[in-house]
């Protein structure tokens, strides 16, 4: 992507962002002196329901925003490492990348490896958790620049799995204007959404299970719950409302792709740009270093710095293989 700022292009970039902390600070780094047009692609953008959700929230509805909780699916566990001949026809070499030279497996060169081994991936606490926390990040207008803290909790398959990457999460998260946020798996979410939410659901061997992902807004006078699949209300009126009283619009267009073509053609009115991608995403990033390191981070957005822990400052980067990432 960085590239093709470079040679003058606009982007669109499918969520989540960077493999680092680092690769979303360089990413924004050279967007800015560029002007380019960027997209991120979370599409949740052009649901109609999350939009009149989003200015339900914002325009005071629930009241003062009072509480956030989000949900992803989670991690899955397995995959092959048995070596295989690398297929016919694919260069292996580039295939991998920035990424560990690891040996060929039938599991590795597929969707799900790139999604939940971490030689590639955060795993779905950023591949899916960037969906309900750009939601989250939308709606809250509030102070999303100041420090956040968190700490969290987590659980990994064995470090001998493909799929090695984080499999249950349950984060809290502070704000600096005091809104928490508590980012969870939908394993542990599904109990506190089955109060309110009517499509939950229970497995053969009746385990609750919550469909997708979502982001819930609290408010000191009700409740709206926001996904793709479904998005309800503690008053369900509100989401009748083709538009709800009040001047707190978002920008809207109910058709992502074509939405980002009219912003390169007009060169404004970008749905979901570079600012909000990077908040939404470092969010994901931060809940796994909080989990991996048992510590409480404070994060400084404006300084782009983690502020608390001392021994956490250095893991912004990650190691790449071989000269893919320049800065400059």
């Amino acid at each position: 992507m960085i590239a093709a700022i470079r040679a003058g292009k606009d982007l669109y970039l499918e969520k989540p962002l960077g493999y680092s902390l680092e690769q979303n600070r360089l990413l924004r780094d050279a967007l800015r002196p560029h002007g380019r047009v960027f997209q991120y692609g979370t599409q949740q953008r052009s649901n109609e329901l999350i939009k009149r959700g989003v200015e339900l929230v914002r325009n005071g509805y629930i009241g003062e925003l009072t509480r956030i909780e989000v949900w992803a699916p989670g991690g899955r566990g397995g995959g092959s490492t048995a070596e295989i001949p690398v297929p016919a026809g694919l260069d292996y070499e580039m295939y991998l990348g920035p990424a560990p030279r690891r040996p060929c497996s039938k599991d590795r060169i597929t969707s799900a490896g790139s999604w939940h081994s971490s030689d590639y991936a955060l795993g779905f606490i950023a591949g899916c958790g960037a969906h309900p926390l750009d939601v989250a990040i939308w709606g809250m207008n509030s102070d999303t620049k100041g420090l956040v803290r968190l700490k969290g909790t987590g659980t990994f398959p064995p470090p001998t799995d493909l799929f090695n990457a984080c499999k249950a999460w349950d984060v809290e998260m502070q704000f600096a204007d005091g809104v928490p946020l508590r980012f969870m798996s939908a394993d542990l979410a599904a109990s506190r959404v089955e109060a309110y939410r009517k499509k939950i659901a229970r497995s053969s061997e009746g385990v609750l299970q919550v469909p997708g992902d979502g982001t819930t807004f609290y408010g000191t006078k009700g409740w709206v719950s926001l996904s793709r699949s479904a998005s309800e209300a503690s008053n369900p009126e509100w989401l009748r409302l083709k538009q709800c009283e009040g001047t707190d619009r978002v920008i809207y267009h109910n058709h992502y792709y074509r939405a980002f073509v009219e912003s390169v053609r007009t060169r404004d009115r970008f749905v979901a740009p570079i600012e909000d991608a990077i908040r939404s995403d470092t969010l994901s990033h931060l809940s796994l270093l909080a989990i991996q390191s048992g510590a409480e981070v404070v994060w400084d957005p404006q300084a782009y710095r983690i502020a608390s822990p001392d021994r956490l400052k250095s893991e912004l980067s990650r190691p790449a293989r071989g000269n893919w990432l320049r800065p400059t």
